[in-house]
């Protein structure tokens, strides 16, 4: 009897359904998938090809058909051929296609990139751009001086917090004041869910654990950490974003800075620190080491001390 062929798009649907419910990927991540096997999808519609019978050849033209006529960068093509394959292992695993048209074919690397981070005069010196309250407007939009103060603290503890953990800009905002262990008023260390629903314990450095500790008293213990109301939601990771840039600008840091950058950041400190790759990838909540190689490069005082003992 001949086996049925499955419509793609159920097929993305049931995928899709996989990684969140079974794997445990994020929605975040669910919607990029999403979206990169959507173009896939209309691209086969268009050129007459049924899913289960691409081939690599097919995927090359896919991947030229992007480069050229939707002018995509190269390691935006990667990580759509990467989701692609991901989904066609997952296929072939189930028996709805007999062969893996991504593996085969050519694509674009993904450039290699060291990451941006900030020197330590550039962390001091956003630190006092956030702490900074002699700058703030008098009015915006009818709101108090003292509500803009509040903002402004409220930034200055979440990016503080990503600066001594190096917790992602989502994990940081879903954090609630029971995942922070405080003894003696200094918080000690956070409990986060992160990618995958995988659970890490970050321990904080004291100087911070004590202004954390002081920012969490009077708090509930379901409340989130930076709710913008006591029992509200947090603000988003756009905001906190775009308000990052300000204070970027505000602190004269010439740099393409983002939460994601300093959680970079955290990273370059712990390695200047001595810490080994391996304690990077724990604190920083990565599955591959391979993740965490990017951290392998060093600061120029560094690598001019080896230098000098040649």
């Amino acid at each position: 009897m001949e086996k049925k062929a499955v419509d793609f798009w159920q097929a993305r649907k049931d995928f899709l359904a996989h990684l969140h419910y079974a794997k445990g990927y994020s929605q975040g991540t669910c919607y990029a998938y999403n979206s990169d096997l959507g173009i896939w999808g209309r691209w086969l519609a268009e050129v007459g090809k049924d899913w289960c019978q691409a081939t690599h050849a097919d995927t090359e033209k896919f991947v030229a058909w992007q480069m050229r006529e939707r002018g995509a960068k190269a390691h935006i093509v990667a990580r759509r051929s990467s989701c692609l394959g991901s989904f066609y292992k997952w296929a072939m695993k189930n028996a709805l296609v007999e062969s893996d048209p991504i593996y085969l074919a050519d694509k674009p690397k993904r450039p290699y990139r060291i990451p941006v981070w900030l020197e330590k005069e550039e962390q001091q010196a956003l630190q006092e751009a956030t702490q900074r309250i002699d700058n703030l407007p008098e009015n915006i939009f009818g709101r108090t001086q003292e509500h803009i103060k509040a903002v402004r603290r409220r930034y200055d503890v979440l990016f503080g917090l990503i600066l001594n953990s190096g917790l992602r800009i989502s994990e940081a905002l879903a954090v609630k004041v029971r995942d922070v262990r405080v003894m003696n008023g200094i918080a000690k260390s956070v409990r986060i869910i992160g990618k995958g629903n995988r659970e890490r314990l970050v321990p904080l450095p004291e100087a911070f654990g004590q202004v954390f500790g002081a920012w969490l008293q009077g708090r509930e213990g379901d409340d989130f950490v930076f709710a913008k109301a006591p029992g509200g939601k947090p603000p988003g990771p756009h905001a906190a974003r775009a308000y990052l840039r300000r204070l970027i600008e505000r602190a004269g840091i010439d740099k393409p800075v983002t939460p994601h950058k300093l959680r970079h950041t955290y990273a370059t400190r712990l390695l200047e620190s001595g810490a080994e790759l391996v304690d990077i990838q724990a604190l920083l909540g990565h599955v591959d080491l391979s993740t965490t190689q990017i951290y392998t490069h060093v600061s120029e005082e560094r690598m001019a001390g080896v230098v000098a003992k040649l």
